[in-house]
């Protein structure tokens, strides 16, 4: 297994990023639903980044991805997803078991 998978296996064990990960994939998927809406899908973006920001904490990521939301039509991107995706990655790469632990 790569160390990327691995990293995020291990934060997948906190309840946080289980959260933070159905947060960022229900969100994306219904930023499809409302795509030709621009109102809702601009509110779906500002409550998505208000939750993930309330489970993970502060993180420049988290902006990236909304950055990215913003643009029109660049919604076909799980921007979302992506960004928890890569800060559950990071977060596993410095947690203390990181280190110890080693796919077999």
């Amino acid at each position: 297994m790569s160390t990327l998978a691995h990293s995020f296996i291990t934060a997948w064990k906190s309840p946080r990023w289980r959260w933070a990960m159905l947060i960022a994939v229900v969100s994306d998927a219904l930023g499809f639903a409302v795509l030709l809406f621009p109102p809702a899908l601009w509110l779906l973006d500002a409550a998505t980044a208000i939750a993930l920001i309330f489970v993970l904490g502060f993180n420049w990521k988290l902006f990236a991805a909304l950055a990215v939301e913003v643009i029109p039509f660049a919604q076909l991107f799980p921007a979302w997803t992506l960004a928890v995706m890569a800060m559950a990655a990071k977060e596993g790469q410095t947690h203390p078991d990181a280190a110890t632990t080693r796919p077999t």
